[in-house]
């Protein structure tokens, strides 16, 4: 009886797997077309060729953040030297729109680059670059939660969010790989931890932290905290006694982690020349603070957060004791600092900053409530 079944099985278990990729495929579209469409896609392009040539319209800090320029390099080198070689898409296309109603000027500034010389090939690398970063956000996002949510089809609506979110993080924004590559970083570093993996995969991955993205430096804190029980803890006089610490080998990691992530951040910015944070609305510190907290910039930022997060946040505090520790860790540590950072440094109404601790930890955390919150009316239900 079970030689038939096995085979079936198979068939459908691929055929699951072809319709996840294809779904997928389809939620990596949408937050590249709203980029384009409703932010400075187009100017992705100049900007890339700025950081290239040094010479960045925010040298502090974008001339630093040089992981993902660099492999779009390498990726368009491999381009030009297999695909273009068969088909010289430049030589085969060209671009020009006629209209008797006129065009936009958004139409006319894509006409514009299109017609500019290696252009159109740097837009191909880009949009193929973002879409693989979105294909590899949903997959590992998948991986963590599953996890700590058995519904495979929850997970799954949990991905249609996100990629909703992805969607509308996208204010004042080019295409911006280093902040998705952040994502990605992280989400690797949840699954060596859940999954315990060997914690020696998060070197390589802390090094490629360091040459991304600034914010990475939390990444062997993310680790280091996994690691510490604070189950027994309270705020009574001996509750930090009660705290389990990890063992020496966490430690030392954590510390060699955080000297090769020092080392990359110094050591770029003495290779490129330092320059202060150039300052955009406000100077970052309590300036920026205020105008993010109180101001209309600062209701510009809670409208974009609102279109991002929905009221997911305060969904997760109504519930937070339920939820599982490790979680409540993550959400401790990453949430607050992770806020508190960017709420200082930077315009707050750009939400695609603040993805990294909603991927990580909130919409595991709200899969996980609302699957608990079925299992027990499940219960109920059949014990009435």
């Amino acid at each position: 009886m079970s030689t038939p079944i096995i085979p079936s099985l198979q068939k459908n278990n691929r055929i699951a797997q072809w319709f996840l990729c294809v779904c997928f495929a389809a939620l990596s579209v949408v937050p590249i077309y709203r980029n384009f469409y409703y932010s400075n896609g187009l100017l992705t392009y100049e900007r890339h060729k700025a950081v290239i040539e040094q010479r960045s319209e925010y040298y502090n800090p974008w001339q630093y953040r040089i992981l993902c320029p660099y492999t779009v390099e390498a990726l368009l080198w491999t381009y030009n030297h297999t695909i273009d070689k068969v088909y010289p898409i430049e030589e085969k296309m060209h671009f020009s729109i006629e209209a008797t109603t006129g065009t936009t000027n958004e139409t006319d500034q894509f006409v514009k680059l299109m017609q500019t010389p290696g252009a159109m090939k740097y837009m191909i690398i880009f949009i193929f670059f973002r879409f693989v970063e979105h294909l590899l956000i949903f997959f590992l996002a998948w991986r963590l939660w599953s996890y700590f949510v058995q519904s495979k089809w929850l997970i799954f609506f949990g991905i249609n969010f996100l990629a909703l979110s992805l969607g509308n993080a996208v204010a004042v924004a080019d295409l911006s790989f280093n902040t998705y590559m952040d994502i990605i970083l992280y989400l690797v570093t949840a699954n060596v931890i859940v999954y315990r993996k060997n914690p020696l995969i998060l070197v390589p991955i802390t090094i490629l932290a360091a040459f991304n993205r600034e914010t990475g430096i939390l990444i062997p804190a993310l680790y280091f905290i996994s690691q510490v029980d604070f189950s027994t803890f309270s705020l009574s006089n001996a509750g930090f006694k009660k705290i389990q610490w990890p063992k020496l080998p966490t430690w030392l990691l954590t510390a060699s982690m955080y000297v090769l992530f020092i080392s990359i951040f110094v050591g770029l910015r003495m290779y490129f020349g330092y320059r202060p944070q150039q300052v955009w609305k406000a100077q970052a510190g309590l300036p920026m603070l205020k105008l993010n907290l109180a101001s209309a910039v600062g209701v510009k930022a809670y409208m974009e957060l609102l279109s991002t997060y929905a009221v997911v946040p305060l969904m997760l505090l109504y519930r937070f004791k339920r939820a599982p520790h490790l979680l409540r860790k993550w959400f401790l540590f990453l949430v607050p600092i992770w806020f508190l950072v960017h709420y200082v440094s930077v315009v707050a109404y750009q939400t695609r900053l603040f993805m990294v601790p909603f991927v990580i930890v909130m919409l595991p955390m709200l899969l996980w409530q609302i699957e608990k919150e079925i299992q027990q009316n499940t219960v109920v239900q059949t014990t009435s």
